[in-house]
């Protein structure tokens, strides 16, 4: 049986934790959400997370989902037959799988993009600005975190403390194999429905950089011409030479923006992009989850709120992402996004009945002071 810490292994470290479609989307794939929520209640335990939800959900879930002994009274409950009852059940929960892969050259080539558009920004000052990995792209509810995203600001988008609101001007996403079809199918219709003038999409496995250009509302894919070059539709005065990007490491001249792309020396200047602010009203942030049997959508501001830097680390052996209130507002999210029924799954209905029964005990005892952590509504600061 594989260890926590072998478990871990599989995250990179450019994995997104995103929001589409009210969903925690994490390391690009629906089910790396599942693992990463087993990953913190088997490293946080469980005691810490039924502390997010109601004590009579948790029992309602354990009775749909393993028909379990109906609890209506917390106080007059048997334990003995609900002990009885986890006794007699064979269930071995399942790990869900890590599809994706990333290697270090993948890595590398990604983190020389996000340099290289940084570079724009810096040394041809005013053109625009570049933002790496792990900053929020907030296109209406849905908070993306691309690879690499260019933008001018007004009127197409604006600049928070947090996030850039609207359509960045480029988006660069990086496949992640085994998880393709998250890109195409999922985020790009998004990007093209909000409006994002230019799509790059890179498959390092493939040596492919599809461009893709919005046109009357669609994307339509384009091809250099026959000199390599291509004219970045969404910032005038830019050349792009995608090409070069597969050159060898080794012949890589630097600095690569002067490699990579050329700037016309008419090409327009803008004012200095500044944040307006911090975009979100923190006094109206969601302090408790309204986790349910079911899933439950989560708001964007309540992403942005709870949602910790997306740096995967393995500390006092258990996954440690933004420290203790970083994996309980993700443990949250998590539970909006499956509900539940479905989190009991990815443990035994023994360990759920420890849990909950010790819990309920502390809540009982008025001198006890939460060791696991304290409820959301008493830590909601940053």
């Amino acid at each position: 049986m594989t260890t926590l810490l072998d478990d871990y292994h599989a995250w990179s470290s450019g994995t997104k934790i995103e929001l589409v479609n009210g969903q925690l989307v994490v390391g690009d794939c629906l089910s790396h959400s599942l693992r990463l929520l087993s990953q913190i209640l088997r490293g946080w335990e469980i005691e810490a997370i039924v502390a997010l939800a109601p004590e009579l959900l948790w029992w309602q879930a354990l009775s749909q989902t393993f028909a379990a002994p109906t609890v209506t009274n917390l106080d007059g409950m048997d334990a003995s037959t609900i002990w009885q009852w986890a006794d007699a059940i064979d269930y071995e929960p399942d790990v869900p799988s890590h599809t994706g892969s990333w290697t270090w050259s993948y890595s590398q080539l990604r983190q020389a993009i996000r340099m290289a558009l940084f570079g724009l920004g810096m040394r041809y000052e005013k053109l625009g600005q570049s933002l790496g990995g792990g900053f929020v792209n907030r296109l209406g509810n849905n908070g993306f975190m691309p690879d690499v995203l260019f933008f001018r600001g007004e009127p197409r988008n604006r600049l928070y403390e947090y996030y850039l609101d609207g359509a960045a001007d480029i988006v660069v996403e990086f496949i992640q194999p085994g998880c393709e079809d998250y890109i195409y199918t999922v985020k790009k219709p998004i990007y093209e429905a909000a409006g994002v003038p230019e799509l790059w999409i890179f498959d390092v496995a493939q040596r492919r950089i599809e461009l893709f250009r919005l046109i009357e509302g669609a994307y339509q894919l384009q091809s250099p011409d026959a000199t390599g070059r291509y004219a970045v539709s969404s910032v005038p005065g830019l050349t792009f030479f995608p090409d070069r990007i597969w050159q060898d490491k080794s012949d890589w001249d630097y600095p690569l923006e002067e490699t990579w792309f050329e700037v016309a020396t008419d090409a327009p200047r803008l004012t200095r992009i500044k944040p307006v602010g911090e975009g979100v009203d923190w006094s109206k942030a969601l302090l408790k989850f309204p986790i349910a049997l079911d899933p439950v959508a989560i708001a964007f501001d309540d992403y942005i709120y709870w949602c910790p830097e997306a740096k995967f680390e393995f500390v006092n052996g258990r996954p440690d992402i933004g420290g203790r209130d970083g994996i309980k507002g993700l443990a949250g999210m998590l539970l909006m996004t499956f509900g539940l029924k479905e989190a009991v799954k990815l443990a035994h209905p023994r360990a759920w009945v420890t849990a909950l029964l010790e819990h309920h005990a502390k809540i009982l005892d008025p001198n006890h002071k939460a060791a696991a952590w304290k409820l959301a509504q008493d830590t909601a600061t940053f």
